[in-house]
């Protein structure tokens, strides 16, 4: 029997799971995925994580079970080293609360490695950042901050004092959250005639600093217009030209000496190269510790190592920077490389990568969506309920080509019709 051809792809976020997937059915390819969690979790809905209202039982599915249903392996995880003469990945070992040896440090080899493990929010080296606020970059962020909000919420309550939520950064990130945390205030009105707090007053200030002279920098006019406006009809406060120089525990200052009060403090100001990338190997690297790539999505310093997603500098054809962090980015150069790998095993020509820029959605809880989708003559503004089906569908796009078009298609209608679904709120600390 012929060997196999052994893959080894770095990180299960969107886009190596995806190419995970779609390669595993390829002839003569043995598929390794290596994650450090046990867990896939769509991170372009972390936000809802954060403020309890995640609304799919979908959103977040088993590796191992991903594995066994659509042929793959799965190994759990620290990557710490790419050997590149032995061809090899070093992963860290892993030990149990007790610190104990569970499985020691080992090495895996592969013909081919994609290296797909994704983006972190940087601090820009700003005090107090990684001791006073939270980034919301993985599913422990998420835990970590729904719980902190549940306390500040419990103690509004009580006291009928509003609870300030203050978030640095415009983006997605930060605007979805502060949209969705209005929507989880509800659940906590005490909508009888007794207590400190009068029927439906409100219970949380929400406000959002910008360090750039304008919401979401970078977005298409039409698409900030709307946001600004739908912001405003939530109630929550927006200051632009604000470079935060000081995170403490309770406030967030500016250099110009502003101040705001906060409770809790959101770290949402944009996404660099995950730090592991530094020293994972012999890799030349942008400004934002991204390696960089060649129009194949192969790293300009092994022909034997790809990269995609947030881990990627990749410059398309005619363009001057690398494409942004996004799902739809990681989506593409997966299905891509699920194509390309197999002709370059075969020694067949690869044609270049190409992005389709299908545009951009922005959820915000109760006050819908909205979005910009490209067109090829020009972009069109959506909002409303075709906006939040626009939103929805990404979701559902990613979970039926990880689970496959049977699987996927019953579990999403499963999903849709189930009696727990609506507004759910998961406002519990665990």
């Amino acid at each position: 029997m012929a060997r196999q051809t052994r893959i080894l792809i770095l990180g299960g976020g969107a886009g190596g799971l995806e190419l995970a997937v779609q390669l595993a059915g390829a002839r003569g390819i043995d598929v390794t995925l290596i994650d450090r969690v046990t867990s896939h979790l769509w991170k372009p809905r972390l936000h809802e994580f954060a403020a309890g209202t995640v609304s799919s039982s979908l959103a977040e599915i088993s590796f191992y079970v991903l594995g066994q249903l659509r042929g793959f392996h799965f190994e759990q995880g620290s990557v710490i080293g790419i050997e590149h003469a032995m061809k090899a990945v070093r992963l860290a070992a892993i030990h149990d609360d007790a610190g104990e040896v569970v499985v020691p440090e080992r090495l895996l080899t592969y013909d081919l490695c994609v290296v797909a493990l994704g983006g972190v929010t940087p601090d820009f080296n700003t005090t107090g950042v990684a001791e006073n606020a939270i980034r919301l970059d993985a599913a422990v962020d998420a835990d970590a901050f729904r719980k902190r909000f549940i306390n500040a919420m419990i103690r509004a309550r009580a006291t009928g004092v509003p609870a300030d939520v203050v978030i640095v950064g415009s983006g997605a990130t930060g605007t979805e959250l502060a949209a969705h945390l209005r929507a989880s205030e509800r659940a906590f009105f005490d909508w009888s005639s007794k207590g400190p707090v009068p029927r439906g007053r409100k219970l949380l200030d929400i406000t959002i600093l910008e360090a750039a002279p304008e919401l979401m920098p970078g977005a298409e006019a039409a698409l900030r217009e709307k946001l600004v406006e739908r912001l405003r009809g939530l109630d929550i406060k927006t200051v632009t030209d604000a470079r935060i120089s000081v995170v403490d525990k309770d406030e967030i200052r500016t250099a110009k000496g502003e101040a705001w009060p906060a409770d809790i403090s959101v770290w949402a100001a944009g996404l660099v190269g995950n730090p592991v990338l530094r020293g994972l190997g012999r890799f030349d690297y942008d400004d934002k510790g991204r390696i960089k790539v060649d129009s194949h999505l192969r790293s300009t310093a092994d022909d034997c190592i790809y990269v995609l997603g947030d881990a990627a500098a990749c410059i398309p054809a005619g363009a001057e920077r690398p494409l942004p962090p996004t799902a739809q980015a990681a989506s593409q150069q997966a299905a891509y490389l699920a194509a390309a790998l197999p002709r370059v095993l075969r020694n067949e020509p690869v044609k270049s990568f190409r992005f389709q820029n299908k545009g951009r959605l922005v959820s915000l809880a109760g006050a819908g969506a909205i979005g910009i989708i490209g067109r090829r003559k020009q972009d069109i503004l959506i909002h409303g309920q075709f906006a939040i089906a626009a939103y929805d569908a990404l979701q559902r796009q990613h979970q039926w080509r990880v689970l496959g078009p049977v699987r996927g298609s019953v579990a999403i209608m499963a999903d849709l019709l189930s009696p727990t679904r609506g507004p759910p709120l998961k406002l519990h600390g665990g």
